[in-house]
């Protein structure tokens, strides 16, 4: 079996520079993305990189493995377990994205991988999430898969969205405005639609007739755009 590889091309696959990537994670700096993502003189990267070396944009992907050891070190996990359980998980599930991928996948090995990587460096935080039989799935259900939809066929994400409680019309995909926020089914950006909202001012239904957008989701849109714009000022 294969070890399954990502498109090169940015417009199939999501664009996203560190800073973007830590506005959509609300996170409070893009430094832990780039020692993340690309390393630093002293330490490797904890991800396979989506897209090639000369490449400094993520891909969406690599968003959501971002989004994964957030998690994992918001729990005080240390850095160096969750760089050895993705090593051990890309190996074993033969995935370059093992964090990307669909808990029906993955549930079922990762508890195992936890465990070994846990024992080997002792790290008891670790353990205690692998051994623990519900926090384990919380872990799964808050960092993995909430807000997520995967592809049956490779069981990996193709639509996350950020915040389905409050903005259920609002998701990301490669597959639209180069993996940026849009809203459902018609697929305009937020962010042009927040634009338009403020040229027609700050008017719902302006913007609904224009785009031809249910007003509820220009709301949508126009909320998670405000709150999204704090979080990374």
């Amino acid at each position: 079996m294969n070890v399954v590889e990502f498109p090169e091309s940015r417009s199939g696959g999501g664009f996203y520079s560190t800073t973007e990537a830590a506005r959509y994670l609300k996170m409070a700096s893009a430094l832990s993305i780039r020692n993340w993502v690309f390393g630093t003189e002293r330490t490797a990267a904890v991800i396979r990189r989506q897209y090639s070396e000369s490449r400094t944009e993520l891909g969406f992907y690599d968003l959501l493995e971002v989004r994964f050891i957030d998690y994992f070190r918001r729990n005080n996990v240390s850095l160096q377990s969750i760089r050895q359980v993705a090593s051990a998980a890309r190996k074993e599930l033969r995935q370059t994205h093992p964090f990307a991928t669909s808990p029906n996948k993955f549930v079922t090995d990762r508890k195992r991988i936890f465990l070994l990587v846990a024992e080997e460096l002792g790290d008891k935080q670790l353990v205690e999430l692998a051994t623990g039989q519900q926090a384990f799935y919380d872990v799964v259900e808050q960092s993995l898969a909430k807000g997520v939809e995967f592809d049956p066929n490779t069981d990996l994400a193709k639509v996350w969205k950020p915040e389905p409680a409050s903005y259920p019309d609002v998701l990301m995909s490669p597959k639209f405005a180069f993996g940026h926020p849009v809203v459902a089914r018609v697929h305009v950006p937020t962010s042009a639609l927040v634009k338009n909202f403020r040229a027609e001012g700050n008017s719902f239904q302006a913007v609904s007739d224009w785009y031809r957008v249910p007003e509820e989701s220009v709301r949508q849109a126009v909320e998670f755009e405000i709150e999204y714009a704090k979080e990374s000022a």
